[in-house]
């Protein structure tokens, strides 16, 4: 499932096409990423350097700066003596991307695309048409790849910080929507597409956040439908009351 095509991925070429210097680690760094996002490693596993050495053909070197990027960028956490932790899914968690990509995601609606990939647009949004006719698991999966790089040149045209910040709560999404799928048979579709394209073709800036906002509306949405098929016992504190009394308590520090 790893593209290291992918525009979401770092090259590890230099500008003269030859592997740069830290090709390797950064190679390890964007597969152990990969494999996070695609559930390869679970939610909640504790991975160490032997393991991602044996199941990602890493050198050491590799697999340790792998494993530590995952815990710079928040997703994974060291475990003394056992390894790293990738971070769990959890409805706090759940409901904190989908409120972050809701304040962050209507930026989008004021993106300029240059001539070249309005034109790429174009023809990919010819290529859905077509796809969409078809409703098996590899005409979703093709649709999903085009979608991708609909996103791609959106989050291409918008300032880069914000860029950086949208696409990992883009991650944090896919690894969500790929935990929750898992062997259900019921996968995510996106339906907004055709509105998106035909709003940014027309520079209609209301009707690009609006197809933003019916995406994130969508796909919690399936998040609940897939939690409420969740036959996995509630553990104590895993309900409201943890939160908010870490909230009330928080509250109540608070200099009056």
């Amino acid at each position: 499932m790893y593209d290291p095509s992918s525009p979401m991925l770092r090259s590890g070429l230099s500008d003269g096409g030859l592997p740069s210097p830290d090709a390797k680690s950064r190679f390890a760094e964007d597969r152990m990423l990969a494999a996070t996002i695609w559930c390869e490693i679970a939610p909640g596993e504790v991975i160490t350097e032997a393991d991602a050495m044996e199941r990602f053909g890493l050198s050491r070197a590799a697999a340790r700066a792998g494993l530590m990027r995952l815990g710079f960028d928040g997703w994974a956490s060291p475990k003394a003596r056992m390894g790293w932790e990738v971070l769990p899914i959890t409805g706090q968690l759940i409901g904190d991307v989908l409120s972050a990509r809701r304040i962050v995601e209507p930026g989008l609606a004021h993106v300029r695309l240059t001539d070249a990939a309005l034109t790429e647009m174009e023809q990919i949004h010819d290529i859905l048409k077509a796809l969409s006719r078809g409703g098996d698991d590899a005409a979703v999966s093709a649709v999903r790849l085009h979608v991708d790089r609909i996103d791609g040149l959106l989050l291409g045209a918008i300032n880069p910080f914000t860029a950086r910040h949208l696409r990992k709560l883009w991650h944090h999404s896919a690894r969500i929507t790929h935990f929750l799928e898992g062997d259900s048979g019921t996968l995510f579709r996106r339906d907004d597409v055709s509105d998106l394209v035909g709003a940014v073709l027309q520079r209609d800036a209301a009707g690009i956040e609006r197809a933003r906002l019916a995406l994130i509306d969508a796909q919690e949405r399936y998040f609940l439908r897939q939690l409420l098929k969740n036959d996995a016992p509630l553990m104590p504190g895993s309900g409201l009351a943890a939160r908010n009394n870490h909230e009330n308590a928080a509250t109540n520090r608070r200099p009056q």
